[in-house]
């Protein structure tokens, strides 16, 4: 038999399901509702009047405290739906330009409060909010035309670049062994920008992703007329793009206006519609481009008078300099250290070096630039270095530094595409004859490999070639191929020999030697 309370807790427990799904098909139809713009939130008419209705009906059948507490409930979850999506899909869930967020967040520079309510409300605001100063002028060197180890020196020229011309250096993107704006993850995902801040202690820097902020901000500034200033409206972007690159070919370095468009890279196109240099409304764009004799860079001397040179043209107002480079050599006379890499990186280096129980032969072999035919010769010429070093300094691991494919059927390096079984066979015989160690082998960089945005990027020569550097630096004894089995002047063997160099001269006793190359 039902009792009278049990009849009551059924009607109510009626009125609660019945009130919730109300609700939710508030939640499910306000999620979709957008205004025009799709940029602002507007609350619809239709489902508010019908939650209304539904409440309304649901407390004058329910005047019970309980079914009170319930109304209350209901009135809470409303509000939270709508608040939510609200939330969702304002201007402050927007993701940045940039294709992929990453985990190696920007560095302490990093500005992410875009709140409207906190907005400046002049241009003078905002570029101190941003740069400390009333004008903000930057200087982005978007393209960098070489692989790591080279951008590296050249980034480096182009901050020395920024503190001469008092300007905010902007840190390019980097990905697959580039720096570059064409590149999706942050400058940091490379390098240390804590300590690259201590090496130019006047260089103010930030991210893409600050830059990107700033031209949001701006342009939402330039789009409100100020009324107490006879309705000026701030003007468009003021920028210099300079296209600034070695020839060989000319007897003399110049310095020019060019056409419109001349050198633009078209990844700078991913900034639009906050920086458009088609649009005159948006942008007032001059082109210039400098060609550099390249005996104007080999020197010291030469170097000291082309960037007194370079400084006094790129000296200018406009508040955004862009620059696509390709310049092979330093810039200014005092070469500034290697821009120091990630902790994260530097801490798999370490690791590897644990595996390998401290004590192990570092190998570089860059078969791109290898004759294959003489591979066969190579690897016995390697073999036998191997086994010399093995017997004489009592070291029994080895790791190897290689483009040869690891993670994939393709090369590690993008400009090594023809591979070849004389490759495979080389390869092949020296695992055959040795346990080879490799960053793949020893679990290297195994947080980035179980996430599948960083796959391309480990199949290159990006992230993974500056672990090797690393790890071949701290070799115990250190090795690379003559001439015909390797590539003899390669800048990334170089770098590795001057770091080891450098470390001897400092009393670590770890090292056995430079660099030694096996003959055929």
């Amino acid at each position: 038999m039902i009792t009278e309370h049990e009849t009551k807790r059924q009607a109510i427990q009626q009125l609660w399901n019945q009130g919730i799904r109300d609700v939710m098909e508030i939640h499910n139809r306000t999620k979709y509702t957008l205004s025009t713009d799709s940029s602002t939130y507007r609350r619809p008419k239709k489902i508010t009047t019908h939650a209304s209705r539904a409440l309304g009906q649901y407390i004058r059948q329910a005047k019970k405290p309980f079914p009170l507490i319930c109304f209350i409930l209901l009135l809470y979850t409303i509000n939270y739906f709508y608040y939510e999506q609200q939330e969702l899909l304002s201007d402050k869930s927007e993701k940045p330009l940039t294709k992929v967020q990453v985990s190696f967040s920007s560095s302490k520079t990093s500005i992410t409060n875009n709140d409207d309510k906190n907005s400046p409300g002049s241009l003078e605001e905002l570029n101190k909010k941003y740069c400390g100063k009333p004008t903000c002028k930057f200087l982005f060197a978007y393209i960098i035309g070489e692989q790591e180890t080279k951008a590296n020196l050249h980034f480096r020229s182009f901050i020395q670049l920024a503190e001469k011309l008092n300007r905010i250096m902007i840190l390019t993107n980097v990905e697959s062994s580039r720096i570059s704006t064409c590149s999706k993850f942050p400058f940091d995902f490379y390098y240390n920008t804590d300590l690259l801040q201590k090496e130019f202690p006047n260089v103010i820097f930030k991210s893409e992703n600050d830059f990107i902020f700033w031209l949001k901000e701006r342009d939402q500034i330039k789009k409100k007329i100020y009324t107490n200033n006879g309705n000026k409206i701030t003007s468009p972007l003021s920028i210099l793009h300079s296209s600034i690159k070695l020839h060989k070919n000319i007897i003399k370095t110049f310095y020019d206006n060019a056409e419109p468009n001349f050198d633009k890279h078209e990844c700078i196109s991913k900034f639009e519609p906050l920086m458009d240099l088609e649009d005159p409304n948006n942008s007032i764009v001059k082109y210039t481009k400098m060609r550099i004799r390249t005996t104007d860079l080999i020197t010291n001397q030469s170097r000291a008078k082309f960037s007194k040179l370079l400084t006094k043209v790129l000296t200018t107002d406009d508040e955004i300099l862009l620059v696509n480079s390709y310049v092979v050599y330093p810039l200014f006379p005092e070469i500034m250290p290697v821009i120091p890499y990630s902790d994260y990186i530097l801490n798999e280096a370490q690791k590897i070096k644990d595996k390998l129980s401290s004590s192990y032969i570092g190998i570089h072999w860059r078969l791109e630039r290898s004759t294959p035919e003489l591979l066969p010769e190579c690897v016995q010429g390697l073999i036998k270095t191997l086994n010399k070093v093995m017997k004489e300094d009592g070291i029994n691991n080895i790791y190897l530094a290689t483009d040869y494919p690891l993670l994939s059927s393709k090369s590690q390096s993008s400009t090594f595409r023809n591979l070849s079984h004389y490759h495979h066979d080389a390869i092949k015989t020296l695992n055959e004859t040795f346990k080879i160690n490799t960053w793949t082998s020893l679990g290297g960089l195994e947080q980035l490999r179980k996430n599948n945005q960083y796959k391309e990027e480990l199949n290159g020569s990006g992230i993974q070639g500056i672990l090797d550097k690393l790890v071949c630096i701290n070799s115990n004894y250190f090795i690379s191929g003559p001439k015909g089995c390797s590539r003899v002047e390669s800048l990334f063997t170089k770098a590795i020999a001057n770091e080891r160099s450098n470390r001897i001269d400092d009393k670590d006793s770890s090292l056995l030697n430079i660099i030694d190359r096996w003959t055929l």
